[in-house]
């Protein structure tokens, strides 16, 4: 069932400023999806004009997609399972990757994910090759685990292969810091209103610097990464069990070889799209996917 319009998408003409000019189907189900004419400018358009999907051809798979590819599912597997050419599936990563962000942006301007206590870190991951190393800087609300920003940096490449790879690719630009500030910017705005802030992180470093910086109000409070010896409990098992979850759940991640990141871009927007997933946002106002 289809609603009338209620402004033209061109002049934003209102009231009694169309008339029916009958229908056409939809290519992806065949449905007869009603178009109109704008009495004012002249404009057709229909009732799918200015939707996120107008123009799909296979709208259908974008909740499907979205399921499958945070769940540790690979591209070329996705296009198996669902029928689809590859090429697809990659549009309908970039499309649900930038639903996701979008969603997850209005949810934090409507004062979503507020908190008074959250954990900081990073993980390593690489782009193509281990010499093209990439770092992952994220942060979790404890109590809940939900993902509060996650941003991709890129690193040069240390230890034993560091000048192979500076040999072969040459001297990469370190944004990492770029990375860590945009999370670190992000939970100090989550601050729930009349609470202090907790934040969690490891020892490392460069760390309290960014602190002081971006949440100055907050309590930074630095603390082992892994297990005491003493078998006490995880300080940072929030944060370590979501790293692993997105270890198990991002195929680029699973593996060291095989399935791995080929763009930096990809990567954030996989993460984007994840994002959405753990923290149960509904992109998808129903299994036909539609936004």
């Amino acid at each position: 069932m289809f609603t009338k319009p209620a402004e033209c998408p061109e002049c934003k003409a209102t009231g009694k400023f169309f008339i029916k000019k009958g229908y056409f189907k939809n290519k992806h189900n065949a449905q007869p999806v009603p178009r109109y004419k704008c009495k004012k400018c002249g404009k057709f358009f229909s009732s799918h004009t200015g939707r996120p999907t107008e123009g799909q051809k296979k709208p259908e798979l974008n909740h499907e997609i979205f399921k499958l590819y945070a769940s540790g599912t690979t591209q070329r597997r996705l296009a198996i399972v669902l029928g689809c050419n590859p090429k697809t599936v990659a549009r309908k990563l970039v499309f649900i990757a930038g639903e996701a962000r979008k969603y997850h942006e209005k949810q934090v301007a409507a004062g979503g994910l507020t908190t008074t206590y959250a954990q900081f870190d990073e993980m390593e991951t690489f782009e193509h090759t281990k010499l093209k190393p990439l770092s992952i800087a994220f942060a979790v609300r404890a109590k809940t685990g939900e993902i509060i920003e996650a941003r991709v940096g890129e690193m040069n490449c240390h230890g034993k292969a560091a000048s192979t790879s500076q040999q072969k690719y040459g001297w990469r630009q370190d944004t990492r810091d770029a990375a860590r500030e945009d999370v670190f910017k992000m939970v100090a705005k989550r601050q729930k209103p009349k609470t202090n802030l907790t934040i969690l992180s490891d020892a490392k470093t460069d760390y309290p610097k960014l602190a002081k910086k971006f949440a100055p109000d907050a309590e930074f409070v630095q603390v082992p990464s892994r297990i005491a010896k003493d078998g006490g409990p995880d300080a940072m098992f929030a944060l370590n069990y979501t790293a692993a979850k997105i270890r198990n759940d991002l195929s680029r991640m699973t593996r060291k070889t095989w399935v791995t990141t080929k763009a930096q871009w990809a990567l954030q927007a996989h993460l984007d799209l994840y994002i959405a997933w753990n923290n149960g946002y509904p992109i998808f106002k129903s299994k036909s996917g539609a936004v």
